[in-house]
């Protein structure tokens, strides 16, 4: 009798991490958000921070300040737009205080969110990442402050969504509260608490900074990061100052290609490459860059056409409007990260921001060059001559779109890059993602155990130690089969076999899936046949 043949495919998934960002998805739309706002330059008139909420479908919700008391219910109606006005009081100030000042949002249905912090002539919005989409380990993008002036300065924001998290921050400059530059620091927050961090000279720049969940922390207790610069000059130099906020994608979803889009109205752009590995190469319209070090980046300002950049890595690229003055007399700063080109969004609504001093809008429209005549835009084919192969990736291919203030919905069935912005010659502007998204890829396998014995035992173990293991099968995952790190049995037929436990330090929930396959080999019956053999 032959022996059966057993393989086991261990599969890695932890179930603490696995619905965030770090395993690989950025969802644009989802249930629960959260939403904080840095310090804007104070003097504008007309100051207000409001967030935009938009779906497919009807639906309803509450946004609350969990920590201050204040709640208000909305309603959402399909492919519309609805804006909630927030509360001033929750701008933060200052640096290095632990604060209460974060929004949560949470709906009935799934939904997209943007936000805006908006004073006359110092505005920028940002698109908000659901909970799903957040991890434990960022690198921020941030710009300069307006050198001379004592308290515009570059900064980020924290937000943490979990009681306990735990964030080890190393500044790439020294910080107002006195933190020195390069040396580690840690924070201890709790749910809805929030800290922002400046920057300890107006000159300086945040940027490349990280900030990474501990292992006291773990996986399950993701934050959100919002980053920027009070008031800026952008390039340095130019009039005049704008508030930048952009929220910052997890290092661990930076993507290797990358697709830059000139403005429509300003004349020129800046746009910033960083590194998040030391040893980074890339190239810019295939032509090799130098190479950067973690956390490192490269500025080219007045850039004028549409670049494809890549890399053999992951990076991060930002992209800025630049200074009225630097920009042909239109426009002001903001602060727009790029989505790469694995994070194409198949269908979003979105909206503009209201601004007498925003006379235009647009839409900058990244897709596959196959696909330019399947772009629809508010229910309109865009026509296909619209777009603009790039030079170097001819795959690819942009166009900016106009459009009219209000609700907006676009959709590419082979999925686009979106980017909405507003420019006005008074010095007013705006810029942000109408969203991103990366498909989950298949579960990482992390060993193959196969063997043939006399009695098809198979033994099990989890990749990494975990507290209080126990065994089940997927197809019923509350039956408990065995408690311990080791399972050994006889497997009665093929399974996905799971084994539960927490982290030592933080307690995060991790599982680990085991595909075992058990081959019974065909019975084979041999018979000998009548033969004649003839001798000479």
């Amino acid at each position: 009798m032959l022996n059966r043949f057993i393989c086991a495919l261990a599969m890695a998934l932890g179930v603490g991490g696995s619905i965030h960002a770090q395993q690989g998805v950025i969802p644009t739309m989802g249930k629960e958000f959260w939403v904080g706002y840095m310090q804007n330059y104070g003097g504008g008139g007309n100051q207000h921070i409001d967030v935009f909420i938009s779906s497919y479908v009807n639906t309803t919700g509450t946004i609350s300040m969990p920590l201050l008391g204040f709640t208000q219910n909305f309603t959402v109606t399909a492919n519309t737009v609805t804006t909630v006005n927030l509360p001033l009081t929750a701008i933060h100030t200052g640096s290095e205080v632990v604060d209460n000042k974060s929004f949560l949002i949470q709906t009935a249905d799934t939904v997209a969110v943007y936000a805006l912090n908006f004073e006359d002539a110092t505005a920028d919005a940002a698109a908000i990442y659901p909970t799903q989409s957040l991890g434990t380990e960022y690198r921020v993008h941030c710009y300069y402050g307006l050198s001379g002036f004592g308290t515009l300065n570059s900064e980020f924001l924290i937000v943490a969504t979990q009681d306990g998290t735990q964030i080890e921050i190393t500044p790439s400059s020294a910080t107002l509260g006195g933190q020195p530059a390069g040396v580690p620091f840690i924070v201890n927050l709790d749910s809805a608490e929030t800290f922002q961090v400046q920057a300890a000279n107006s000159g300086d720049d945040l940027s490349g900074t990280t900030l990474v969940g501990t292992a006291v922390s773990g996986s399950c207790r993701p934050f959100a990061v919002f980053s920027g610069s009070v008031c800026t000059n952008v390039p340095i130099g130019c009039f005049a100052c704008d508030h930048v906020y952009e929220q910052n994608l997890p290092s661990n979803v930076w993507g290797t290609k990358y697709f830059t889009v000139p403005w429509q109205g300003p004349n020129s752009y800046t746009y910033r490459v960083m590194a998040n590995t030391n040893g980074t190469n890339y190239s810019v319209d295939g032509v090799a860059q130098p190479a950067l070090n973690a956390g490192q980046f490269q500025e080219v300002n007045y850039a004028t056409q549409a670049r494809c950049i890549e890399s053999t890595v992951p990076i991060s690229v930002s992209q800025y409007i630049q200074g009225q003055d630097c920009s042909g007399g239109v426009g002001d700063p903001a602060l727009l990260i790029l989505n790469a080109d694995e994070q194409k969004i198949s269908n979003i609504s979105f909206a503009t921001v209201v601004s007498a001093n925003i006379s235009n809008q647009y839409i900058a429209v990244v897709v596959e060059t196959a696909s330019n005549n399947q772009v629809i835009l508010d229910g309109a084919p865009v026509p296909a001559a619209s777009f603009t192969p790039y030079t170097a990736c001819s795959t690819n291919s942009w166009a900016t779109l106009p459009l009219t203030q209000g609700s907006h919905s676009i959709s590419c069935p082979t999925g686009l890059i979106g980017y909405v912005y507003g420019v006005g010659s008074n010095y007013e502007t705006y810029a942000y993602s109408v969203g991103s998204f990366t498909p989950l890829p298949p579960l990482v396998v992390d060993s193959v155990f196969c063997g043939v014995d006399s009695t098809g035992t198979l033994t099990l173990s989890p990749p990494q130690p975990i507290n209080n293991a126990w065994w089940s099968i997927y197809s019923n995952p509350t039956d408990t089969l065995y408690q311990g790190l080791n399972y050994t049995f006889t497997p009665p037929g093929s399974d996905v076999y799971v084994v539960t436990g927490s982290e030592f330090l933080s307690a995060c929930e991790q599982q680990y899936f085991f595909s075992v396959e058990v081959d019974t080999p065909p019975l084979l019956t041999v018979t000998a046949a009548p033969r004649v053999v003839c001798a000479y």
